[in-house]
């Protein structure tokens, strides 16, 4: 599948990742997909995140290669992601799921202590 022209592709929202009562957005909203897609995208990047990640840092974090990849085999999975610039959501997926792993892993070691 060629790429899409940059222009053509579409662009990051404005706002904070899921922070819509303060100007931001959530991924459900704006990707408008319907169930069953949002669905199977947001688990499939899941196991992606599992294959390229360290569950003890959030997505900023992440080593630039290991990103580098993760985007790399996303886009391969779900096509639908070459249609967004720089895969934002394929990045905002990982950032949630990073950010809700380390939180609970956190909560974890906490609660042994």
């Amino acid at each position: 599948m060629e790429p899409l022209p940059t222009n053509s592709l579409i662009h990051w929202p404005c706002g904070a990742l899921s922070k819509p009562n303060h100007r931001g957005y959530t991924l459900c909203q704006v990707l408008n997909w319907n169930d069953k897609t949002y669905k199977s995208v947001q688990e499939g990047l899941h196991e992606v995140c599992e294959e390229y990640f360290d569950f003890g840092l959030t997505f900023p974090n992440q080593a630039p290669a290991a990103v580098a990849m993760f985007l790399n085999a996303a886009q391969t999975r779900f096509p639908i992601l070459n249609e967004y610039q720089d895969q934002w959501p394929a990045q905002d997926f990982a950032t949630m799921y990073l950010k809700n792993k380390v939180a609970t892993d956190k909560a974890k070691m906490r609660a042994r202590t």
